[in-house]
């Protein structure tokens, strides 16, 4: 009826085809069947660790506040290491990185810990040795004798 009056005729209008046009290489060319004895692709999919290694970042930040700053600052960069070689897929660098911090933050422990025993042991001693100055000079007064002067 459209073509009748000169009408254009509409977009789309008659349709030209039924549902997608054929894909390219299907259907298979002949009679192609299954053939379970045809070589296949092997995948192998390997399984990495996908959980970070710990860091010991906060060990090495309370190590590098309250006991030893050199030793907790080397082990702050080592823990900061295990994020970064972690992230970039280096995952045997980051587990090295990992037991470094710890060694460092212990090392940093300790050598903390023997700092403040030496030195409460020193205070100690400059306490009695200054107890016994003092103790030793009121005594010397004692025995003065101011009458003969």
């Amino acid at each position: 009826m459209d073509r009748e009056k000169g009408y254009p005729p509409q977009q789309g209008y008659p349709p030209q085809q039924q549902g997608y046009p054929p894909q390219q290489g299907y259907p298979p060319p002949g009679n192609a069947q299954y053939n379970p004895n045809a070589p296949t692709q092997t995948v192998i999919v390997r399984q990495t660790q996908s959980t970070q290694p710990n860091d010991y970042l906060a060990f090495a930040i309370i190590v590098t506040i309250c006991c030893c700053l050199p030793l907790g600052i080397v082990a702050i960069v080592q823990a900061t290491n295990v994020r970064s070689r972690f992230a970039s897929g280096d995952v045997a660098g980051a587990e090295e990185a990992s037991r470094s911090a710890k060694c460092w933050s212990i090392a940093g422990l300790v050598t903390g810990i023997v700092l403040f025993v030496i030195g409460i042991i020193a205070i100690i001693i400059y306490v009695v040795f200054v107890v016994s100055i003092v103790t030793s000079a009121v005594s010397g007064i004692g025995d003065i004798d101011f009458t003969s002067y």
